[in-house]
């Protein structure tokens, strides 16, 4: 089965559509770049030499974990699996 324009566009009440579930998974992509990055320059800062840096560290670390919730990623999961399920149906349905 193929999946034209208008149903890739199509929203349902509780299917989003195809543009917002790629919208989503960016949303997921910007996530993990900026908390990679946040991590990166956290680790860089950072001075095995120092032992103020190395005690401090442990607190850095949970303050950039609670700026990054993961509601972002599942909210999008919950998206796509939606659309996956939707299209499954209309691909399935007798309909079709």
């Amino acid at each position: 089965a193929e999946l034209g324009l208008a149903a890739a566009l199509r929203r349902g009440p509780r299917c989003p559509s195809l543009a917002e579930a790629l919208e989503g998974l960016q949303d997921v992509e910007r996530y993990y770049r900026h908390l990679y990055l946040e991590s990166k320059l956290l680790l860089l800062r950072v001075s095995c030499d120092s032992l103020a840096d190395m005690e401090a560290l442990p607190q850095s670390w949970e303050r950039i974990l609670e700026r990054y919730k993961e509601d972002v990623v599942q909210d999008t999961l919950l998206k796509i699996s939606l659309f996956v399920d939707n299209q499954r149906e209309l691909c399935c349905s007798p309909d079709s």
